[in-house]
């Protein structure tokens, strides 16, 4: 056994040494799409575009205005003391706000009357809008807090966010991105390697000789399964180095679920390059049944329990899904086997289930 499994271990890793393309797919991309999309995916709005109308024109409605203006979350593009034509800044995109302050704006609050603001909103980018309304919603009421110290409730809720204090939407999207990476590239990498046996007519001559299918998986899987932990290490520092992203657990525990995942995703390509002879519908293939499910049913951007409960059920036969969660746990809780014990048997059976059918299909191949 072992003298038959060297000898493809050695061809498979000769081979990704020898083409720049493979290492390049493996180490290259990776990283440049995740520094890509970690500084383009981003939920955190600053520098909104606000148009204020002052109809007041006293000390206090300027002082409102320029807590919007010092604001990191808000720029006052126009500050105007009549509402005409400000629908238009609406329309051609200039703002994304219209605030008004009415006319009497001081006189009824210093004399403890009920008054309010107007707040023009363009809904268009509907979470950008909503991310933007609580950032205005907490400035006006730490402006009335202020104004008005008297008329405080009896109590206030004082929150503590753990594990992301500062709520870096960064936090949140880089650990998405290393799950949704690791799962294409790899997948993609050996979707390819028995794809191109059977253009360059090599294949034949490995089933003519004695070699089991669960040889064959081993020795085409084990040199890509090294370059996906290469990859994973690195794309874990450029997490931190690069996003300052913090790692609060623990780097055995990250690789031992990397592991696992990297044989679901290694796996999944080469199960789709035993259906597929040819290279260039078995990287359309894995890029269909990696990118697509990883993007949009690991919960990566979309919270899966929001999703209609067909949508749930179909999102749990997909490896990511349980991986991101995972992901998300070591590097921003710091939690360990005790808590993902779901995840990472769940994991653990889709790997067996996907090495399983790819020896299965290997068999019919080689028989």
């Amino acid at each position: 056994m072992k003298s038959r499994i060297l000898p493809l271990l050695k061809k498979e890793t000769l081979h990704i040494l020898r083409d720049p393309r493979s290492l390049y797919l493996a180490l290259g991309l990776p990283m440049m799409l995740l520094i890509l999309f970690g500084f383009a995916i981003t939920f955190d709005v600053k520098n909104v575009p606000v148009a204020a109308v002052d109809l007041d024109g006293t000390v206090l409605s300027r002082d409102l205005i320029s807590r919007f203006q010092a604001s990191q979350y808000f720029d006052i593009k126009f500050l105007k003391t009549s509402s005409a034509d400000v629908e238009s800044y609406l329309d051609r995109g200039e703002v994304r706000f219209v605030l008004v302050i009415p006319s009497g704006f001081s006189r009824d609050l210093s004399a403890g009357k009920e008054t309010g603001l107007q707040l023009l909103v363009d809904g268009s980018d509907s979470n950008s809008a909503q991310v933007a309304l609580g950032y205005m919603s907490g400035l006006v009421q730490a402006f009335s807090v202020k104004i008005l110290p008297m008329r405080l409730p009896p109590f206030q809720i004082e929150p503590r966010v753990w594990y992301n204090p500062e709520l870096r939407s960064t936090n949140f999207i880089v650990p998405g991105l290393i799950a949704v990476l690791m799962m294409v590239i790899a997948a993609m990498l050996t979707s390819l390697t028995v794809s191109r046996e059977w253009e360059m007519g090599t294949m034949e001559q490995l089933i003519a000789t004695p070699i089991r299918p669960y040889e064959v998986i081993f020795g085409k899987l084990f040199p890509y399964y090294v370059l996906g932990l290469i990859q994973t290490l690195f794309v874990v520092l450029i997490g931190q180095v690069l996003f300052h992203v913090p790692f609060r657990g623990n780097l055995f525990f990250l690789f031992l679920v990397s592991s696992l995942f990297l044989i679901c995703g290694l796996g999944i390509g080469l199960f789709i390059s035993t259906v597929s002879k040819s290279q260039q519908l078995s990287f359309m293939m894995s890029l269909i049944l990696t990118l697509l499910p990883a993007f949009l049913l690991s919960g990566f951007l979309f919270p899966v329990a929001s999703m209609p409960r067909l949508i749930r059920i179909v999102a749990n036969f997909f490896p990511a899904k349980y991986f991101l969660t995972v992901l998300r746990g070591i590097f921003l809780k710091g939690t360990g086997l005790a808590v993902h014990w779901q995840e990472v048997g769940t994991l653990f059976i889709f790997a067996v289930i996907i090495v399983l059918a790819c020896a299965k299909k290997f068999k019919l191949s080689l028989e």
